[in-house]
């Protein structure tokens, strides 16, 4: 294909990564994935919906709102959906967007960000962290006249520090009144900080702001691709405009309805996940092994000059993790806090490399 053809700014896009393949003799710790699996309710929910297949899914698409809007305490005109939160990230940078504008980007942050921008001819400033938190003050520096979207993920991937409800405040009175801001808390379920922020209080705060939540993490439906956004409802009827039609499945769809409804699976991941959070960091701080506390589902985790020796060691034990050279730390991994006995073998791999 003569490259003519495409703009210069997707050809310097690098495919995004893709994950290795899921092995069933495998500790699978790299994803962040629940390590529950999905709900059984979510799991009879999607069973359901498979005979209705051959149907467009509006009429469940307007069930899930409902139903999140309850469980959200919210109205359901703040609410809209996308195929995983990457697709609402597309949908902001549809809307907003033009060639030439600035989106500004935490440095290390969640990689799709980048891609999304630079997809429709956008410039990318990254923001280096206050490491291993954000720094607010410093997006503000950051800001000029051609900043039109701000992306903040908030537990930060993949260090998973927060700012609170407070000090994000405090920023935005700092921030021009036309400026977006895109708020990424896909692991806001494991965040123990009180003062989180809240998405009822930010409603009412007359403000391009966007709430992205997904059902990946928490719900453990990481394989349907199934998010959503919240906002003031002149946004979202902005982003309604350029969602792709029945963008949602039935199935995934179904299976959120389910995993909203299952009250008992909700509590068990969180607890199981706290729980697990917990000893984890209390065995990395009894070996010596520097790690950033975490409000998310994962931990980073400072490894130094010998982390290839680590992950060979890993590697034998079957144990995968996230190498994070590509976030340029290269002295870190990322590890998801999995079940009871995954993090006890986990501790025990780092116990043989502390050794060797």
């Amino acid at each position: 294909m003569p490259k003519l053809l495409v703009p210069s700014y997707i050809l310097d896009l690098p495919p995004y990564p893709l994950g290795k393949d899921y092995r069933e003799d495998e500790i699978r710790l790299s994803a962040n994935e629940n390590p529950l699996g999905p709900s059984l309710l979510a799991l009879e929910r999607i069973k359901e919906a498979l005979t209705r297949v051959h149907r467009y899914p509006d009429g469940l698409r307007n069930k899930l709102i409902k139903a999140l809007a309850e469980w959200l305490k919210v109205e359901e005109g703040h609410l809209v959906l996308g195929n995983g939160s990457n697709e609402i990230v597309d949908m902001v940078v549809k809307a907003f967007l033009r060639e030439g504008d600035e989106v500004l980007v935490p440095s290390p942050g969640y990689a799709y960000y980048r891609i999304s921008a630079k997809a429709r001819g956008g410039k990318i400033k990254e923001v280096p962290l206050d490491f291993p938190k954000i720094d607010l003050s410093r997006v503000v520096s950051s800001i000029n006249e051609k900043t039109k979207i701000v992306f903040l993920d908030n537990p930060n991937n993949p260090t998973g520090t927060i700012f609170t409800h407070k000090e994000f405040l405090e920023f935005l009175q700092k921030v021009r009144e036309d400026v977006v801001i895109v708020l990424d808390c896909a692991y806001a379920e494991f965040v123990e900080e009180k003062d989180y922020l809240n998405p009822g209080a930010l409603l009412e705060i007359d403000r391009p702001i966007l709430i992205l939540r997904t059902f990946s993490k928490f719900f453990g439906l990481a394989g349907l691709r199934i998010g959503y956004g919240i906002a003031r409802k002149e946004l979202v009827g902005i982003l309604e405009r350029v969602r792709q039609p029945f963008n949602v499945s039935i199935l995934s769809l179904a299976g959120a309805i389910g995993a909203l409804e299952d009250l008992e699976f909700q509590k068990r991941t969180r607890e199981l996940i706290l729980e697990g959070r917990r000893f984890l960091e209390e065995g990395l701080k009894e070996l010596g092994i520097e790690y950033i506390p975490s409000q998310a589902n994962f931990i980073l985790v400072r490894v130094g000059e010998k982390k290839g020796d680590l992950l060979k060691i890993l590697e034998g034990e079957r144990i995968v993790v996230r190498d994070m050279s590509g976030y340029s730390l290269p002295e870190y991994i990322r590890v998801t806090v999995g079940k009871p006995e995954e993090n006890w073998r986990l501790l025990e791999t780092f116990k043989k490399w502390v050794k060797s």
